[in-house]
């Protein structure tokens, strides 16, 4: 349940005079009582709710029944956003470091109220659409513990793909990295996301920290790749197609080497290319995929026509 539910039913168990607080709050949404009395101090500092504890009533009221709590809906695009300017500002360790990782603080709480001019100017953050996407889903796969299943380029011209178990999200020397063991192997390293070219949640799940290690031997096996011969319009800028091992094999044909297939029919769908030339199953996998499509869009435009 998001802040926004809980402030909302706060409100109106004071409108209902059934003096609600922090116990009360932490209860109903199984949180702690810590977070209940944050929300309530929220309300009372940023929202100025005339908040008053009625001792009598060990709850609270408001001194002016006329307070009407602001719009707080939030849209999605904008919770990413505000999440994302959270994430970077708590890890923000320069001039004002201290001051500006509380603000960091206070936007993973949502608001739409404007910050007041204070001592401290804040740094300025590019929100790049595609790094709050990678986020996004790092956060939703830590928080699951599910696998992932990324494509990236840790030196150039030799991408890799990968299956991880991710475990946080960190910042360093002004990037941004994910901390992460390969499946089925104990040791952790940190993935710079600028690196990662593609990432996909799987439906496999990884076990706690300390089982890392416990992982049946098989995960560890080398899998062998998959070749696919594709017929390009030209030569590709470098010895990569988005990302993906290539190498010329007769004239405008090229070998793709790739492990994941759902990934690699992602990149059919996103790059130029004039002809799937092996293997079958491959053109067979795209084509039904275009006949789906297809039937969507007709069966849409049909329900429009009437």
């Amino acid at each position: 349940m998001s802040h926004i539910h809980r402030i909302q039913w706060f409100d109106q168990q004071i409108r209902n005079a059934c003096y609600p607080n922090s116990n009360i709050l932490a209860e109903q949404f199984e949180i702690s009582r810590r977070q209940a009395q944050r929300d309530i101090e929220y309300m009372a500092e940023s929202l100025r709710a005339p908040l008053r504890y009625v001792a009598s009533q060990r709850g609270y009221m408001y001194e002016d029944n006329s307070f009407v709590l602001p719009h707080l809906y939030i849209t999605d695009e904008e919770q990413q956003v505000l999440k994302y300017l959270a994430y970077r500002y708590s890890h923000y360790d320069y001039e004002n470091g201290q001051t500006i990782r509380r603000v960091g603080g206070l936007l993973e709480r949502f608001t739409d109220q404007p910050l007041q001019a204070g001592e401290y100017r804040l740094p300025l953050f590019e929100v790049n659409a595609r790094r709050l996407q990678v986020i996004g889903l790092l956060e939703q796969a830590i928080q699951a513990r599910n696998v992932i299943h990324i494509l990236c380029r840790k030196q150039p011209d030799k991408p890799q793909e990968l299956y991880l178990c991710p475990l946080k999200l960190s910042r360093r020397l002004d990037e941004d990295y994910v901390l992460a063991a390969i499946e089925g192997n104990s040791r952790t390293e940190f993935f710079n996301l600028t690196e990662i070219l593609q990432l996909k949640l799987t439906d496999r799940y990884f076990a706690a920290d300390d089982e890392f290690s416990a992982a049946p031997p098989e995960q560890n096996r080398q899998l062998k790749p998959f070749t696919a011969r594709i017929r390009l319009s030209g030569m590709p800028a470098d010895s990569s197609w988005g990302g993906y091992t290539i190498r010329s094999a007769d004239g405008e044909v090229y070998e793709i080497e790739f492990f994941d297939t759902e990934a690699f029919v992602g990149q059919l769908f996103s790059s130029e290319w004039t002809e799937i030339l092996s293997p079958k199953w491959l053109k067979e996998k795209v084509r039904i995929r275009c006949q789906n499509v297809l039937n969507l869009l007709n069966e849409q435009e049909s329900r429009s026509d009437h």
